[in-house]
């Protein structure tokens, strides 16, 4: 039946809508130079983003397809998942990691030279198969806000961690290689190797 709350149909898209607007507003200013400032802004995302996931459990309507439920939605998870999990373990493969404090090295084989943020490609399609497993109406209809919540994240990483340190590196890189999708090219596909 689902958990009685529908003030999440309301609440959820403000709270969005504040988070990427104030993103955006003070990336564009500078004013996320403030570590404090900016841990604040990704711990927020990273919230939205576990909420993100119990919002099928919220009264709402539902969508009973077996081809749009599980032809669908279950590939879209278990490729999602797998891709996520692989771009993981691939940055530890390098000898970094996801926490970005704590990365060693500029990464751009494997799933990072086909798109800057693979993690979040794969968890965009882990969640949008989720809904559909759930055949969950109003939280497909979030989809717009979560994707805008995850490029204001994308944002202030690559703004003020990863071209802080890594400079013209990151720099090139951002222009060779697309943030959630990779880029068409005409003519011979490049390779590229880590950087440090």
């Amino acid at each position: 039946m689902g958990i009685q709350f529908p003030t999440i149909w309301w609440l959820f898209p403000l709270a969005a809508i504040i988070l990427i607007l104030s993103s955006l507003i003070l990336t564009r200013s500078g004013k996320l130079e403030q570590a404090g400032l900016r841990a604040a802004f990704i711990a927020a995302g990273a919230f939205f983003g576990i909420i993100a996931f119990t919002l099928p459990f919220f009264q709402q309507p539902n969508i009973h397809n077996p081809v749009f439920n599980y032809l669908i939605g279950l590939p879209l998870i278990v490729v999602g998942l797998a891709g996520r999990v692989y771009a993981l373990l691939y940055l530890r493969q390098q000898g970094t990691t996801t926490a970005l404090a704590e990365v060693q090295k500029l990464v751009d084989s494997g799933p990072y030279a086909w798109v800057r943020h693979p993690q979040y490609t794969f968890g965009f399609m882990l969640l949008v198969g989720w809904y559909l497993l759930w055949g969950a109406v109003y939280s497909l209809t979030m989809l717009p806000l979560i994707l805008g919540i995850i490029y204001a994240q994308a944002l202030i990483e690559e703004k003020f961690i990863l071209e802080k340190m890594f400079g013209d590196a990151y720099r090139q890189y951002r222009q060779r290689v697309g943030m959630f999708v990779p880029r068409i090219r005409a003519g011979k596909r490049d390779h590229y190797t880590s950087g440090g």
